[in-house]
């Protein structure tokens, strides 16, 4: 099950407020609470009267999201806070000469575009916003690489907008009860990139650093992340490899015992596959990372 952050709309407030799930994420999108559809009808008013100032005033009243990345809970939104991607990039295209042609442009590149998992019309009706799946990135510089590769593809498009680029760019919540979605199991999976690139671990038996560090505490979270997300059968050995180098890491210092039982008890909660049976599969992640602890291994 793929989820993603939430904040505020006012952009001074960059802490992640909880996290929503994509399936909620599209119906919130189709019928908005009435304070949100309000304040999303005000906007279009401004945005018509040109305003920008009321514009910006209405906007820091409504919640964002940022697709791509995973944060924690009560972290700031920056980009040493990144735990893993998600496997959703968001597409922006502004500016469109009328309401109409926004339409056109949101059904055709659904209708054409099978990455895409959703589509749907921007607050002002004169852009479209669409989330597409994407292979779940390694790194910053490999989701930009596919980001490169996609807006190659979609730059023919009027008003695409390249700033989608920043995986923690907040996307802000519109309503369109015609929204065009898919099941993100049934969209196509985009892999090109612009560049080719070699992604790996490299691990040492030897400390080579001591402390945590956010930035091996974050890589540490990604590769945890993206195996459990990964697995789709023979659950059991998937999850003792899993725990097992998560247990590593906790005797490496790079995350806290705690966090790593939290983290994986929650990855495994939300998988599809191993969601049918939490209790066994979790009782497996415990002893992995109990029986890791006492063989750590450290980043080079």
């Amino acid at each position: 099950m793929i989820k993603f952050p939430y904040y505020s709309g006012d952009i001074r407030i960059s802490t992640v407020l909880g996290h929503v799930t994509l399936d909620d994420f599209i119906k919130s999108h189709q019928k908005p609470s009435p304070k949100t559809s309000k304040t999303l009808s005000a906007i279009k008013v401004a945005v018509e009267k040109g305003d920008k100032e009321e514009k910006r005033k209405l906007k820091s009243k409504l919640y964002s999201f940022t697709p791509s990345i995973m944060i924690p809970f009560g972290r700031r939104r920056i980009y040493d806070n990144i735990a893993s991607f998600t496997g959703l990039m968001q597409l922006d295209f502004d500016g469109i000469e009328t309401e109409q042609k926004a339409k056109d442009l949101k059904e055709h590149i659904f209708h054409e575009h099978e990455e895409i998992v959703c589509a749907y019309l921007s607050p002002s009706k004169r852009g479209v916003k669409a989330l597409m799946r994407i292979v779940i990135a390694n790194d910053v510089d490999h989701y930009k690489a596919l980001h490169k590769s996609v807006s190659e593809e979609f730059e023919e498009y009027d008003g695409f907008d390249n700033s989608t680029k920043n995986a923690i760019l907040p996307l802000f919540i519109s309503e369109d009860k015609d929204i065009m979605f898919r099941k993100y199991s049934r969209a196509e999976i985009w892999y090109k990139t612009s560049y080719k690139k070699k992604f790996y671990i490299n691990v040492s038996e030897t400390p080579t650093k001591t402390g945590l560090h956010d930035k091996d505490y974050n890589k540490v979270v990604r590769l945890v992340t993206s195996a459990i997300n990964e697995i789709t059968d023979e659950g059991h050995p998937q999850v003792v490899k899993a725990s097992l180098i998560l247990g590593s890491r906790v005797g490496a210092g790079y995350i806290t015992e705690s966090e790593a039982r939290y983290l994986i008890e929650n990855l495994i909660k939300t998988n599809d596959y191993l969601s049918k049976g939490i209790s066994g599969y979790v009782k497996t992640a415990m002893w992995g990372i109990s029986n890791g602890i006492s063989n750590p291994k450290y980043y080079k």
